[in-house]
């Protein structure tokens, strides 16, 4: 096993936080311990950070408004992951929220294929050993600890190897690139998965249980989150295949969900982070699976860990989701949605957690954000 150890953040920003929680305290208000951000799906293309989306550059601005102490990203970095500049092209868009902010990526169907992966991993290799830690600076080497290629198994890297079927019962696809890691961070565990389309479910199983296992067994971790790519849970993808002649042709969610959710259940996932669908998507899922939907929406749970949230944030620039609304099984447990470009803010307060969906508008230059939804778990 690979364990690495880091640091968060900067000395100037801690000082700013320690005013922020100063100021909170003394208008008797539970200011948060820390915050992240999520989003994702703002697949750049090479030859430009918009392609006529402005809010592609609005989005960077906002979040370091919203001074978060790390990013996390839902997949779907670059529009063709394939191309030999992707990921420098990237990495020079987002150059200043990359300098200021540590970031946590996964892999999305844009960023896959055997190049893309190729391609991906290399940037991923560099974010999370370079750039993360010259962005979380020196003496803070407990704050995170990340496992990254801790799984020893040699799986097959092509789905036409004849090795696929041998290790479908270990990792849906049959197939690993070993993209997938995990963190922890104070009192949450992280977890990366590799997995762009339902076609590929790339996480094994036992690698996804281990840590899992690993951060409900740890009496200092709370929350555990995990963010991958596509959705298990959505208001706009179907169900099933949609020609059941045809089971392997089409977008679908059920597979991928029968693939995690059980694993999730056992092990008492507080919410999952996707993108895919280019909107947001908020459900509430209990272990009982009684139906949740309210008209207005539900903005407050307890954090008794019989049910897991389930969060579609993919608003970071790809073309909108508009409209397509579908009648199925996630219906019962919808809570909010909306379609437009947006972030997701979590922050970790004393006994609970207080989540924000900021509405994006604009470019870089003139940009403003407003709260669309809000809900909280716990005090």
């Amino acid at each position: 096993m690979k364990r690495y150890g880091f640091s968060i953040p900067c000395l100037g920003f801690l000082l700013v936080h320690c005013l922020c929680l100063g100021m909170a305290a003394a208008r008797g208000a539970s200011a948060p311990k820390y915050s992240f951000v999520v989003f994702g799906d703002n697949q750049f293309a090479t030859n430009s950070p918009t392609s006529g989306v402005p809010e592609r550059m609005a989005i960077p601005k906002v979040i370091m408004e919203l001074h978060p102490d790390f990013i996390l990203h839902t997949g779907d970095l670059m529009d063709h992951g394939r191309d030999a500049i992707a990921y420098e092209r990237f990495v020079a868009y987002y150059r200043d929220m990359l300098a200021t902010l540590p970031f946590f990526p996964t892999m999305g169907n844009h960023d896959a294929g055997y190049v893309g992966i190729r391609n991906y991993k290399a940037y991923l290799r560099e974010q999370l050993f370079k750039r993360n830690p010259a962005v979380y600076g020196p003496g803070y080497s407990k704050e995170v600890t990340l496992w990254f290629e801790d799984d020893p198994v040699d799986y097959p890297t092509r789905f036409d190897s004849p090795r696929v079927s041998e290790f479908k019962a270990r990792v849906p696809s049959g197939v690993c690139f070993k993209t997938c890691y995990a963190f922890r961070f104070r009192n949450a565990y992280f977890i990366s998965l590799e997995q762009g389309t339902r076609w590929w479910t790339n996480t094994p199983l036992p690698w996804l249980e281990k840590h899992l296992k690993q951060a409900a067994e740890d009496p200092g971790v709370e929350y555990t989150f995990v963010y991958m790519h596509h959705p298990m849970y959505s208001s706009v993808m179907a169900e099933n295949p949609p020609d059941p002649k045809r089971p392997g042709v089409g977008e679908c969610i059920a597979p991928v969900r029968a693939s995690y959710e059980d694993l999730f259940r056992r092990y008492d996932v507080t919410m999952v982070f996707s993108g895919h669908t280019h909107l947001y998507d908020r459900f509430y899922v209990p272990d009982d699976g009684h139906a949740t939907h309210t008209d207005p929406p539900a903005s407050s749970f307890p954090n008794d860990e019989k049910g897991i949230h389930y969060l579609v944030t993919g608003g970071g620039g790809g073309a909108l989701d508009r409209g397509h609304w579908r009648h199925g099984p996630s219906e019962a447990y919808q809570q909010n949605r909306l379609c437009a470009h947006h972030v997701t803010e979590v922050q970790v307060r004393d006994g609970g957690l207080t989540v924000r969906i900021h509405r994006v508008k604009g470019s870089a230059e003139k940009y403003q954000h407003t709260v669309f939804d809000t809900f909280s778990i716990g005090r």
